[in-house]
């Protein structure tokens, strides 16, 4: 879908807290719907930019904790920039030019790549722009591109794939069974603690109800708070990459399947990466059925 419509660019110095996200996403919510676009916007281009955003020491390592990457003094995980673009996508989707509700946006996929090594202590700065507004049979797709910028250089960059689901999605007439497949790798357990999602958010600033108790989980559908699909994507990932230095470069990218309720014991099929490796493939998986929550791959990009 062309973006034709009157540009939105915002600079911002600090990043939205999570009250003020509210206060600005209830009346959009109430103004719009979710998997329709509304009749009285044109999208068009979408960008917000925070100039020197520290990567603070303290936080990358309580979020190297949280996500039980291996300690590595001096660097960053490769997942760690993607939760400092949730408040810059807020700007975006809060914003009286975005065509959609902001309410119920899904995080499907994720692609990430490190071009350069980033530690601890950084100062960078971080760019989002809405790339690509579909119609699919679900709802709405849009494409926000990630870019992280040190000293003008190009340091990481991903893309973030959200979801706007009609009412039919929401409904379950046109939902996708995630049935098991072929295991990836040998497999190993792990529990899921049911504080998991409160952790995470204390971290990175995520506080979506669905994440938090079961009672805020449930209005939203959901018998039990759900885990944030990017933790269990670091979670794989620290696996995947451990003895790997987080240099550059590399890729990795992800698919958000089914989702992870807390607490439960998951399965994660993955092998290390290795030099030998050109990729290796991952999932996280129901432990007994094995249907999948995350299914990805990690590389070592040219």
């Amino acid at each position: 879908m062309e973006l034709n419509g009157p540009a939105f660019v915002r600079e911002v110095q600090h990043p939205m807290s999570t009250a003020m996200m509210l206060a600005a996403l209830l009346p959009q919510a109430a103004r719009k719907r979710q998997g329709v676009l509304a009749k009285t916007i044109v999208p068009g281009p979408m960008k917000v930019k925070q100039q020197g955003l520290r990567f603070e020491a303290a936080h990358v390592e309580a979020y190297r904790r949280v996500c039980e990457y291996a300690p590595q003094p001096g660097s960053v995980p490769i997942t760690y920039p993607e939760m400092h673009f949730t408040p810059l996508i807020a700007e975006a989707v809060v914003s009286s030019r975005f065509p959609l509700s902001p309410l119920g946006l899904i995080h499907t996929a994720q692609e990430i790549e490190l071009h350069e090594r980033l530690q601890p202590g950084d100062e960078v700065d971080a760019t989002t722009e809405l790339l690509a507004l579909r119609d699919i049979p679900r709802g709405y797709e849009l494409d926000f591109s990630m870019l992280v910028e040190r000293n003008g250089r190009k340091a990481w960059s991903g893309v973030a794939t959200l979801l706007s689901r009609s009412s039919a999605a929401r409904s379950g007439a046109t939902r996708k069974r995630h049935s098991a497949s072929e295991p990836l790798a040998k497999g190993f357990d792990i529990t899921v603690s049911g504080d998991t999602g409160l952790r995470y958010a204390r971290v990175s600033g995520d506080y979506n109800p669905h994440h938090l108790w079961w009672f805020t989980a449930r209005p939203l559908g959901y018998r039990r708070p759900i885990a944030h699909g990017m933790w269990t994507f670091a979670r794989v990932l620290s696996e995947v990459l451990e003895g790997v230095e987080e240099d550059a470069p590399l890729q990795v990218i992800a698919a958000f399947k089914r989702p992870l309720l807390m607490p439960s014991r998951i399965r994660i099929e993955a092998q290390r990466l290795t030099p030998d490796l050109a990729e290796v493939p991952f999932a996280a998986r129901e432990e007994e059925s094995g249907a999948p929550h995350v299914i990805g791959s990690a590389s070592y990009s040219a």
